[in-house]
């Protein structure tokens, strides 16, 4: 095909000429609109950056409020089990040095016991009691 021939027949339509006033006004309202638009996503995405650095500072907070409760309790907790223990093996001497299989028997008994219980997980239920709000006191 001949491309001459083809392009000869398209009709021809009279399109008026764009007026350059009306195109510079459109061009410069499709300005201001990406403008605004921007503006728009601006804002809402500081707001979001705000949220997000007001819920870490949050839970930091909180991880610290735990992390000061869970320090004293476990300092606590582990002294008076060394004491418990402690006193619990110059039990078991004393039943030793006597012949007292009872209290040798019971003293080990005791140890076994003190050692079964973790810490840990009394700790957790502390920090859970900690958070919640049906919870008025909590003793360590």
């Amino acid at each position: 095909m001949d491309v001459k021939k083809m392009v000869a027949n398209i009709p021809k339509t009279s399109l008026p000429m764009p007026n350059p006033t009306d195109a510079a006004n459109h061009a410069f309202n499709r300005l201001v609109d990406a403008y605004k638009e921007c503006t728009i996503i601006s804002e809402q995405e500081q707001t979001k950056r705000e949220n997000i650095r007001a819920y870490r500072d949050i839970n930091v907070k909180a991880i610290e409020e735990n992390s000061v409760i869970l320090k004293d309790y476990l300092e606590k907790t582990f002294a008076e089990r060394a004491y418990a223990i402690q006193e619990m093996f110059d039990r078991l001497d004393k039943g030793i040095e006597s012949g007292d299989t009872q209290l040798m028997a019971l003293t080990i008994g005791a140890i076994v016991d003190i050692t079964k219980q973790s810490p840990l997980e009394a700790a957790k239920q502390l920090i859970a009691n900690y958070h919640d709000p049906n919870v008025t006191m909590i003793e360590i």
